[in-house]
């Protein structure tokens, strides 16, 4: 069993940032963008704090095929979970986004990536360019490339189509590793 490695946000006594560890990992990086304490449930020794890192050689934004950007509302819909297998979605020409309990059970960041694709649905219809824009302006804000990859990987089920576009994130995210 690997170990794992979290990060607790005090201020609303949630995990943030996790991470399985195999044990033999000396050190492990990552940014952590939202203000906030936090606090490990292991020991640790800081070796460097430093600003965030954040990448600058993005992959390249396909051009938009449509522009529906408007302001959003957000709608709770309890429902949401029994009635579709997504946890969040967003009507474009009214300007709503709706969100069920499964999403309200991910950790911020992971809800943070969910929004930010369903934002992307304002200037694509394609789900992959929505991920891609995810990932970008994820990335933009000072998250984690892996935490991305996370949460494309554990929301979507295991259709040839989603494995695509899971393939096709974990590429992108190699174009700002270089």
């Amino acid at each position: 069993m690997p170990h794992r490695f979290l990060l607790n946000s005090i201020s609303d006594n949630e995990c943030y940032y996790f991470r399985y560890l195999d044990g033999n990992t000396p050190r492990i990086k990552f940014n952590v963008p939202d203000p906030g304490c936090y606090e490990p449930d292991a020991p640790i020794e800081v070796v460097k704090a430093v600003d965030i890192e954040i990448p600058t050689n993005y992959p390249v934004l396909p051009p938009a095929n449509r522009d529906r950007l408007k302001p959003v509302s957000y709608y709770y819909n309890p429902e949401m979970d029994k009635e579709t297998m997504t946890p969040i979605r967003i009507y474009t020409e009214p300007g709503v986004i709706e969100y069920g309990d499964k999403f309200l059970s991910y950790i911020s960041p992971i809800q943070k990536f969910l929004t930010l694709h369903e934002y992307g649905h304002f200037f694509y219809i394609e789900e992959e360019n929505c991920d891609l824009y995810a990932l970008v302006n994820f990335c933009r804000s000072g998250y984690n490339q892996s935490t991305a990859l996370y949460a494309l990987s554990h929301i979507l089920g295991r259709s040839k189509e989603n494995i695509e576009r899971i393939r096709s994130l974990f590429n992108n995210i190699q174009i700002l590793r270089k």
